[in-house]
């Protein structure tokens, strides 16, 4: 089941929205639960934590503002996948720094509902992705989304994630293997970093989101940062998917 709920204070778009989302859940065999929302208070009173996977925001709330609960919610740590909705691209800005999925443009259409469903389910199916790795005598389960960077030392690889660190002796090069790719960077011989858990750089240094730094070799500087750049600049053209 997939949880999503709607912040529109216009019924005939709430109308609209039910039928558009309903048609894609038939047509793909996805078990959808709605909630709709007409006020920011409405929304706020119903909360609960983790909750929705899915949440679409009108901006121009009658009383309220999409982007402001759009702030809140990551504020608290909420990761659902964010769609807003409005009648310009004023806030388009806004809306990216705050990971959103997608941005529609009024009138709303089935064709716009689904091209921001197609995006989100695709993030919900990256989310749950993890791989394997033996600690000690067991093998270890790790989603991908919770590694913020991964560092050698003396032969043991340290997985770092917001809760813990995790350490195995597989090979950091084998790591690389098995991680795939974007969106983690192989950004020194000794460390590899998740480019969506990058809050900062420097010339010499990654600042991670948990205020840990990662160094950058001085050799290949230039290169491993516009690496980075080329990531985030696909990101915002909506050419890859923030996992």
């Amino acid at each position: 089941m997939v949880y999503i709920a709607v912040c529109e204070d216009e019924f005939e778009y709430q109308k609209k929205i039910n039928h558009f989302i309903n048609n894609y859940g038939v047509s793909n065999g996805c078990d959808f639960e709605i909630t709709f929302f007409s006020t920011a208070e409405d929304f706020w009173e119903s909360f609960q934590a983790s909750y929705f996977n899915i949440i679409f925001l009108d901006i121009y709330l009658e009383n309220g503002n999409g982007i402001e609960i759009g702030k809140e919610l990551r504020s608290l740590g909420e990761d659902c996948q964010i769609v807003f909705i409005t009648s310009s691209r004023d806030y388009a800005i806004e809306g990216f720094e705050l990971k959103a999925r997608h941005y529609i443009i009024k009138p709303i259409s089935e064709e716009k509902i689904v091209e921001a469903l197609n995006r989100c389910l695709a993030m919900l199916t990256e989310d749950c992705k993890a791989i394997k790795i033996p600690v000690g005598k067991l093998e270890r389960a790790i989603r991908l989304k919770d590694i913020i960077y991964v560092e050698v030392f003396n032969k043991v690889s340290v997985i770092h994630t917001a809760n813990e660190e995790i350490k195995t002796y597989l090979p950091l090069t084998q790591l690389e293997s098995v991680l795939g790719g974007s969106p983690f960077l192989r950004c020194h011989r000794c460390s590899i970093v998740n480019m969506n858990c990058v809050e900062d750089f420097t010339t010499t240094d990654f600042i991670m989101k948990n205020g840990d730094r990662v160094g950058i070799p001085r050799s290949n500087s230039v290169a491993v940062r516009q690496q980075y750049l080329d990531f985030v600049f696909s990101k915002v053209r909506g050419d890859i998917s923030a996992k």
